[in-house]
């Protein structure tokens, strides 16, 4: 009956606020990239960019790239572990625990695209 109880927890509150975060989080992060890619000629003006804002540009959008990969397998985790915590009640703890790293890594590597971006803004304001 405890695994029944924790699986009915986790199902409730863990495994659905985890997987609103996660698609409101990709829809920003997607927003954000494809926005900074439509803008970047007017934003860096590539022809007479330096070397530093292009790396950093491109630093950028690797990591909002990257934060768009760790953030679909961080829910693609989580809806494995309510998978399991519907069917098996086995290992849906773990398979969150993972989950929810990919998120962090995920959320570390959307800073670091959003402050390169900025820096990349700072570096071309004339």
């Amino acid at each position: 009956m405890a695994d029944d109880d924790a699986a009915g927890l986790f199902l409730k509150y863990n495994y659905l606020e985890t997987k609103d975060l996660c698609k409101q989080f990709l829809t920003l992060v997607s927003a954000i990239l494809v926005f900074s890619l439509t803008f970047s000629e007017k934003i860096v003006g590539f022809a007479n960019a330096g070397t530093w804002p292009k790396t950093l540009l491109v630093v950028g959008w690797s990591s909002m790239l990257g934060a768009i990969v760790a953030g679909g397998i961080g829910l693609l985790y989580i809806t494995m572990a309510a998978g399991d915590a519907v069917y098996a009640k086995l290992r849906f703890y773990s398979l969150a625990a993972r989950s929810y790293k990919y998120i962090v890594v995920a959320g570390a590597l959307f800073v670091v695209g959003l402050c390169a971006l900025i820096a990349t803004a700072f570096l071309t304001i004339q």
